[in-house]
């Protein structure tokens, strides 16, 4: 409640105008795109949310390649491993993959390294034990576009690699059969922000480019891409946008058993699925098992179609989340014990314990970050007898620019502006923490960060409606890059007010605003209100559909109050 509001420059009534003639959408939908620096062209595209032509995969650089040595492996008999990363996105594009090459009729297998002995990306031991297993073909999915030296390995065991990634490539890339990634500089790919399952799906439309429709081959796996391009927060634009939204659809109704016992455990049978849904209620279940497992369990249970191991696999990921749950909030507490006796007066916070798990403490340190509006970064042991960190910041402080000031008492770091990630040795932890600290303090002149909060537009009263609510759903589905319509409506009369949640810890409203009244809910402001009936406030806050008892009501979501 110490944020700063940012609100845009309101669009001129002509460029409104324009959207509306040429999109025939409402004036509320049109000035929202029009805040978003949307052409009319570009707004008419966006509203359509279809393609009438997917784009080709050959743009791709080294797509025929991939797709010839893919046919001679199955000419040939030869055994093809797909090996993907263990959170949704390469859970899901493991998924779609296997199930591409087992439809033609190729000898594939299916691994996913274990985060906490093998780390990220791929790893020499795992080539070896898989070119003794038999392998001649890897194609990794969701990684492997760092995999130098692995690639140079790969070809002394007699093992060929094909790289299906979307992370930025370095300066040298693998010298694989293909290396398939629209980062590349040399990539003739359009859509450069595709998820790491959404290559994999370029690379499945490629392989049955000559047996069946591309829209055909979207359509099977758009579910799966649903999933592991929001679980990734990849933008939900271009092709994204149209994969996520037939995918949300298909999640509603769909008949993949593994699919089906996750909506019935998490009691969303028979309900509309959004990205909400599938970031806070499918996806953490298949990240957990990364985070403390064996993702692998995640991919069976999309493949299988024995009913009964679907769900005792569901129900073991259910577990698991839980496990994580319990184990981030242990973190948590320990963590803010830490800040209180030891940084608070630290403008970054570095807090390092040896008995944390690595694979939970990114998301702890995103609740920090939050909590104490400071840039955070969360160390713990690695397999490697070294130690990593997961961090998060807030905008105007470079986590990433901080971590390459302090690059000399580092081993390794990477990452972007808010989230980073670091390897350290363990002797080396007090002096990072000192020397990121020092310069945080001469970037930030001992300033205190506060978080920017960005609105799309005003609103008056007339708006507070299910009619506006109906006519904002075209704008779904809402996620990265397409972020749910942000409001301030100010000078609203609170007329009514209680705390609900365990120990009070939500607040629930009715506001009066031009003689129309809404009610609104505000999560974790249960304990932050200081004011009651009557207070005139000012809100930011999402407008959408509440239903309660069979009936549906317009619903004020709050995301900060004044």
């Amino acid at each position: 409640m110490n944020n700063k509001w940012v609100l845009p420059e309101t669009p001129s009534a002509e460029q409104i105008d324009m959207i509306v003639n040429r999109t025939g959408a409402n004036r509320l939908v049109a000035a929202i795109l029009a805040v978003r620096n949307f052409s009319p062209e570009q707004a008419k595209t966006f509203l359509d949310k279809s393609i009438n032509e997917y784009h080709s995969p050959f743009l791709f650089s080294d797509m025929k390649n991939a797709v010839e040595r893919v046919y001679k492996a199955i000419e040939n008999n030869e055994k093809i491993t797909v090996y993907g990363d263990y959170d949704a996105d390469g859970i899901t594009a493991s998924v779609i993959l296997t199930d591409c090459l087992q439809r033609l009729n190729a000898d594939v297998i299916y691994y996913i390294p274990e985060r906490e002995n093998e780390g990220y990306g791929m790893s020499k031991a795992a080539v070896k034990y898989l070119a003794e297993s038999g392998t001649k073909l890897i194609i990794s999915v969701d990684c492997g576009i760092t995999a130098v030296e692995e690639c140079e390995y790969a070809k002394t065991v007699g093992v060929d690699l094909i790289v299906t990634d979307h992370h930025e490539c370095g300066e040298k890339l693998p010298d694989a059969v293909g290396v398939i990634d629209p980062k590349r500089t040399d990539c003739t790919y359009p859509d450069k922000c595709l998820a790491g399952v959404g290559v994999a799906l370029k690379l499945c439309q490629a392989l049955l480019f000559e047996k069946e429709e591309m829209s055909v081959v979207a359509e099977r796996y758009a579910e799966f891409v649903a999933l592991g391009t929001i679980a990734d927060i990849a933008p939900l634009t271009g092709e994204n946008r149209v994969l996520c939204d037939i995918g949300l659809n298909k999640i509603s109704n769909t008949q993949n058993l593994g699919f089906k016992e996750l909506l019935r455990l998490a009691n969303l049978e028979g309900k509309e699925i959004d990205g909400t849904k599938v970031g806070f209620q499918i996806a953490p279940k298949i990240n957990a098992a990364g985070r403390l497992e064996d993702a692998s369990k995640a991919v069976r249970l999309f493949l299988t179609n024995d009913k009964t191991e679907a769900e005792q696999i569901a129900l073991g990921l259910e577990e698991c989340n839980r496990k994580r749950q319990e184990i981030e909030l242990e973190i948590l507490h320990e963590a803010e014990r830490m800040v209180n006796k030891y940084y608070k007066d630290d403008q970054v916070l570095v807090l390092a314990n040896k008995k944390w798990h690595h694979g939970v403490v990114g998301i702890v340190s995103s609740r920090l970050t939050k909590k104490y509006n400071r840039p955070c970064i969360l160390i713990s042991p690695s397999a490697d007898g070294n130690y990593k960190g997961s961090g998060r910041s807030l905008e105007g402080f470079s986590l990433y620019d901080a971590l390459n000031a302090c690059s000399d008492v580092l081993i390794k770091f990477g990452g972007h502006e808010l989230a980073a990630g670091l390897v350290i040795d363990k002797t080396k932890v007090d002096e990072f923490r000192e020397k990121i600290n020092a310069y945080a303090k001469e970037i930030l002149d001992n300033n205190p960060l506060i978080p920017v909060l960005e609105a799309d537009c005003e609103l008056r009263g007339r708006h507070l409606n299910l009619t506006s609510v109906d006519m904002l759903e075209v704008l779904k589905p809402f996620g990265a890059g397409n972020k749910q319509p942000v409001f301030v409506i100010r000078n609203m009369t609170v007329q009514k007010i209680s705390k609900i949640g365990n120990d009070g810890q939500h607040a629930k409203f009715k506001l009066e605003k031009d003689g129309c009244v809404i009610d609104a809910i505000a999560f974790g402001f249960g304990n932050k209100i200081d004011f009651s009936f009557g207070s005139v406030v000012s809100v930011m806050a999402n407008l959408e559909m509440n239903m309660f008892r069979g009936e549906k009501n317009a619903q004020l979501k709050i995301i900060d109050i004044r």
